[in-house]
């Protein structure tokens, strides 16, 4: 019977090695030939771009006891693909990303091994997992054989990410201090704080109509406060909100200047995520023309804005927004002035952002409160040319300085080489 095994175990190795496909795709391959992609697209033809050279990636560990046996399509999975991906690849990337796998250098995204158009080759980005609320929602491919959906629906930048299939995995026991220990034989008062997000779509100009309830874990000690919000970090273990945010709550004296406009909290907030992605939006056009100009080295890094979802906490409206790290400086006033040298060049980059959004809205706004931590950008206030629309309303937020502001920011600014560079007119 001993021999018999033996002999079972031998054919079936050899079965495997032979590299035997089915559907013209081979399925038994220990290893991959993989070539990683830049997270976003660039150029005319809207290309992913080649991250160095194509790699072999090991799908198996050799000392994989699944080794001793054939694997066949149904063991051959997206997951696995992935997970392999991901720790061949951690040294260069880390291990706060998510792999995604695609079809070729422009897309789309694979949700399963039939979409996958050659085995002999296959294309992966990496993606922050902060970042995933605004990546597309990848269907869950563990059972290759009855797939649930082929379809890989995108969703708008500030979009709501969909709950995702959950998976069985086993936990790894938490170590724990003797001080810990003992915590646990006293009564923990400390809870999560679930907060219902809404996201707007700028696409289609429209709000999610269900919220996501998502539960955060908020420090109580402040991490900073303006003239009208305090600012609380938080954690969340969602999948499609896992990493570090910023909850916005307002202070008493926004809440008694809200009022003095007619605005209501909810509407006042709303204001302020819509208005964030209109600056975003500015701050997208402004790189992609960089790009597709090919002024990428003369012009160097870009601005750009994270997601921010409105949050209802209770029957208090806040924002979430993710968190962005380092040390803070503000570069452009709400009123058009300059808080920085304007000899450095991060300062110049603003104030072309600024003139970039005020000629691209044919000088009905300008983008301005211009802040954050290098590139990386939060709180924009938009100054726009009227106060108030034909019915009266305020437009924008109780921040909206209007043409005092605008008219503040063309009398100093000064055009520098990257408004030059994007051939912007001269502010009269």
């Amino acid at each position: 019977m001993a021999e018999k095994w033996r002999k079972f175990k031998e054919d079936m190795k050899k079965k495997r090695l032979s590299g035997k496909s089915q559907k013209g795709k081979d399925v038994s391959k220990r290893e991959i030939t993989v070539q990683m992609l830049s997270a976003d697209v660039s150029g005319k033809a809207q290309k992913y771009s080649r991250i160095g050279p194509r790699e072999f990636v090991q799908l198996y560990d050799d000392d994989d006891e699944d080794l001793d046996r054939f694997y066949t399509k149904e063991e051959m999975t997206v997951e696995r693909v992935k997970d392999a991906c991901l720790k061949h690849f951690e040294p260069k990337v880390g291990n706060n990303v998510v792999c995604d796998i695609l079809a070729g250098e422009q897309g789309p995204s694979c949700a399963s091994l039939k979409q996958i158009p050659n085995m002999n080759l296959i294309y992966v980005r990496s993606i922050n997992k902060s970042s995933t609320a605004d990546a597309p929602v990848f269907v869950d491919d563990t059972d290759p054989v009855h797939p649930q959906s082929t379809t890989v629906k995108r969703k708008g930048p500030n979009s709501v990410p969909s709950p995702k299939k959950a998976k069985i995995s086993t936990p790894m026991p938490k170590s724990l201090s003797v001080t810990h220990m003992l915590k646990l034989g006293k009564l923990i008062n400390k809870s999560t704080t679930t907060i219902h997000l809404y996201g707007f779509n700028l696409a289609d100009m429209s709000w999610s109509s269900s919220p996501r309830a998502v539960e955060f874990s908020v420090s109580e000690d402040v991490l900073g406060e303006g003239a009208f919000r305090k600012a609380y970090k938080a954690e969340s273990k969602d999948e499609s909100f896992a990493g570090s945010w910023v909850v916005k709550e307002y202070n008493e004296n926004a809440l008694d200047v809200i009022a003095e406009t007619n605005q209501t909290l909810e509407t006042h907030t709303k204001k302020v995520v819509q208005m964030h992605s209109l600056a975003q939006n500015f701050a997208s056009q402004l790189k992609t023309s960089v790009e597709q100009n090919g002024m990428q080295e003369s012009f160097g890094d870009c601005f750009h804005y994270g997601s921010v979802y409105l949050g209802k906490k209770g029957d208090e409206f806040v924002t979430v927004e993710e968190f962005v790290d380092g040390e803070f400086s503000k570069y452009i006033n709400n009123d058009g002035t300059l808080c920085k040298n304007v000899n450095e060049v991060i300062l110049q980059k603003a104030e072309c952002l600024s003139h970039f959004s005020f000629e691209k809205s044919n000088n009905q706004v300008m983008v301005l409160d211009i802040q954050g931590c290098g590139y990386s950008l939060v709180d924009p206030e938009v100054a726009s040319s009227s106060l108030f629309d034909e019915n009266k309303e305020l437009l924008f937020t109780t921040g909206n300085l209007s043409f005092e502001a605008i008219a503040k920011f063309k009398l100093i600014h000064r055009c520098n080489e990257y408004c030059e560079l994007l051939k912007l007119k001269v502010l009269v």
